[in-house]
């Protein structure tokens, strides 16, 4: 016999074996108890919750040689058909991809007959969602006025793309996502009984990666399976999925309450050795974060961590300061966006963290007040007088018109001059150059494939840096341009000439 995956040999078969839905469950057993079935009903929530599952066991326990019953024996002719998907009266429909009118229209032809070998006809439509707005429309009046012996349940993951006129001809049932320690200790059973062993980290983090779906994390266990054989440790799954361990997750946010550039860049640079996925481990660096952010205000409560993991969080939240963290959020979420669309991904977070340094974190900790009585009164303090901050000494520039020659001649200092305003700006200006002033505009143009770098400079801080820094040199506040541009061809070529590598290289022509 072929291998059967584990989400399909683990698949729930009677109620009481449907993990982490008791509302849905008790709703539908007590339906069967005191029979009143509904003729349509709505399963709508999260993929791998138990939708499609649920709606198995339902028409097992309508049509089971004992039944109707909520309890259906698993061992007659009927539920061993409905099992294996063999039961004439029970009708499993795609909609992804029997989505038109001909194929609702030849399901309203089949529903008039009587069921062959059991009670009803069920008929289970997965992704409803899917429908055309002209099937929709064919179902609608059979939905609403069924034959006896039929019952419809629709399942879906986007309950907000089906018409109201068909929600409202069902009872609808909503599946939740599946709690962090039900999937956890399902996976434990799965293990136990599989025969192989796997670390209560590694089950954990399996877990915290599928995301409230029971049918992921028991995908990602067989996975696991195939890549670390009968012994699962956390660093298999770490590897496996591309993620952020405990160690590097940790480490990247010690070293950003430190302010510690290099060390920050070190760790990613260490993921990416790894050979971990930079977006997954952005992704990562958001959901730690996010955890800090409940600590820190107080509904620790919500997150569903380990004792000894939310221990070490609480640790690391003493040492940010409410907007401090807020401040990580928004720029490692911006980060992980752009990733998305940005051909160098390391590049991106890279800098989203230095800009995220740049900006001076509160102190976490404030000394206490003064008391009032204790404050010397103004006439006892003596008064000194400001001191103003050094500014930049600044040539003095003859005021002839700036030329582009000129700017071009101070490039390298002006490079320097953002270095100190912006180290961000610093970066994405290093791949930029000047090219002409234009009706009082200087022009800086970046290579193409480095709009991510233009994107970056048009941000309304590096703008206003550049521009003070070209004052400096140009004794004029100009405004700036940022354009895509191809290079020159005339530079091309001069570059090409014996004296243009020559002075490239800095060597001389024989």
């Amino acid at each position: 016999m072929s291998y059967i995956s584990l989400y399909r040999k683990w698949r729930s078969q009677t109620f009481n074996e449907i993990v982490g839905q008791p509302v849905i469950v008790q709703t539908l057993k007590n339906a069967i108890e005191t029979k009143r079935i509904a003729h349509a009903y709505l399963f709508t929530g999260p993929r791998g919750t138990g939708k499609t599952s649920a709606a198995r066991i339902l028409a097992k326990s309508l049509n089971c040689k004992e039944g109707p019953t909520p309890n259906p024996c698993g061992k007659c002719e009927t539920c061993d058909k409905i099992k294996n998907g063999h039961s004439v009266d029970v009708i499993e429909i795609d909609a992804a991809s029997n989505r038109g009118i001909d194929e609702i229209r030849d399901l309203r032809e089949r529903v008039r007959f009587a069921p062959l070998e059991g009670r009803y006809k069920v008929y289970i439509i997965d992704e409803v969602h899917m429908l055309t707005s002209e099937a929709f429309n064919a179902l609608l009046k059979t939905l609403e006025e069924p034959p006896s012996h039929a019952i419809f349940i629709l399942a879906t993951t986007e309950i907000q793309k089906v018409p109201p006129t068909i929600a409202s001809r069902c009872q609808r049932l909503d599946f939740s996502r599946i709690k962090l320690a039900e999937i956890t200790a399902h996976l434990k059973k799965i293990a136990k009984a599989e025969g192989f062993a796997a670390e209560e980290k590694a089950l954990d983090l399996i877990a915290r990666s599928s995301e409230g779906g029971m049918r992921d994390a028991i995908s990602l266990l067989d996975q696991a399976i195939s890549f670390a054989g009968k012994e699962i440790s956390y660093d298999s799954i770490v590897t496996l999925l591309g993620t952020a361990d405990e160690e590097l997750l940790f480490g990247f946010a010690e070293a950003i309450a430190e302010g510690n550039e290099t060390r920050v860049l070190s760790l990613i640079k260490a993921g990416v050795e790894e050979g971990r996925s930079m977006s997954q481990v952005a992704r990562d660096f958001v959901m730690h974060f996010r955890n800090l952010l409940h600590l820190k205000v107080g509904s620790g409560e919500a997150l569903e961590l380990t004792s000894e993991y939310l221990e070490k969080l609480r640790d690391q939240a003493k040492k940010f300061t409410l907007p401090r963290i807020k401040e990580a959020i928004k720029a490692l979420s911006r980060a992980e966006l752009d990733m998305k669309w940005h051909p160098h991904a390391r590049l991106v977070l890279e800098v989203a963290i230095v800009e995220l340094l740049e900006t001076k974190p509160e102190v976490a900790e404030q000394k206490p007040a003064v008391k009032v009585s204790d404050r010397p009164t103004m006439a006892a303090v003596p008064q000194k007088p400001v001191e103003t901050p050094s500014q930049p000494i600044v040539k003095p520039i003859k005021k002839d018109g700036v030329t582009i020659e000129r700017i071009k001649h101070h490039w390298k200092d002006i490079l320097e001059s953002m270095k100190q305003k912006s180290l961000s700006g610093y970066v994405s200006l290093s791949e930029a150059e000047p090219i002409e002033i234009s009706s009082g505009k200087l022009v800086i143009g970046f290579r193409k494939g480095f709009s991510f770098h233009k994107e970056r400079m048009d941000d309304a801080k590096n703008r206003e840096s550049l521009m003070e820094a070209v004052r400096e040199y140009s004794g004029e506040r100009l405004p700036i341009e940022l354009i895509i541009a191809e290079p020159a061809p005339a530079a091309a070529a001069a570059a090409l000439t014996p004296s243009g590598v020559a002075e490239y290289f800095g060597g001389r022509v024989l």
